[in-house]
């Protein structure tokens, strides 16, 4: 209990859950398990819990430098399917661990749940944060970006940019999209990815380091 672990923190709220019809929440909810199961399977140290329904809150501790890129895979995952969802990520430690993750505690979490907290005040879908005011400026600033990014994707351009985030070539996208990889390239630049794509190196080459 008393062992501080550095960690990555993401908590989410789904976006006008209470408005679906019992069949997209139904579709919904598949999302959500195919893809808790799916990523908790690739990052070994990701621990993740849905509570009241619509929230959900992941930590990642040897892997956190993945946080920014799972939350974008969700955000993609969520988007191409027509749902939404706010994330805010908090970068920081764990001092508190309990059976469960929403009720373990540190800074990281700290960090992570006022800034969701303000992202249902702003409107915004994404946020970033940390342990200390310098790093907290800085992703404030991408976080920015990325709402730009993420509120303006079509369904279409998140597909694309969910595959993109998982590796994938294009040519290999559009082999799943059955469209011409040129297609594709369109969709990923109309879709901002080389600047989500930068903000993402910058993010996996400064967590370790902090």
């Amino acid at each position: 209990m008393a062992n501080i672990s550095k960690a990555s923190v993401i908590s989410g709220d789904i976006i006008g859950s209470s408005q679906l019809k019992q069949a997209s929440r139904k579709k919904l909810q598949q999302l959500l398990d195919d893809f808790l199961k799916n990523t908790t399977a690739e990052w070994s140290d990701m621990q993740a819990q849905q509570y009241r329904g619509d929230s959900i809150q992941i930590t990642l501790t040897s892997n956190r430098l993945a946080a920014l890129r799972i939350a974008l895979l969700l955000q993609t995952c969520l988007i191409k399917d027509n749902y939404k969802i706010r994330l805010a990520i908090g970068v920081g430690d764990i001092s508190f661990k309990s059976g469960q993750v929403v009720t373990s505690d540190g800074s990281a979490f700290q960090a992570s749940g006022p800034y969701l907290d303000a992202l249902t005040k702003s409107g915004d879908i994404i946020s970033i944060a940390g342990f200390d005011e310098e790093f907290t400026s800085e992703w404030q600033v991408h976080s920015t970006s990325l709402n730009f990014i993420l509120e303006r994707l079509t369904q279409q351009q998140a597909e694309a940019v969910y595959l993109q985030l998982q590796d994938h070539t294009q040519s290999s996208i559009a082999k799943k999209l059955k469209i011409k990889q040129p297609s594709v390239h369109q969709r990923l630049q109309a879709a901002g990815w080389p600047v989500v794509q930068k903000i993402l190196n910058r993010f996996e080459s400064v967590i370790p380091t902090v």
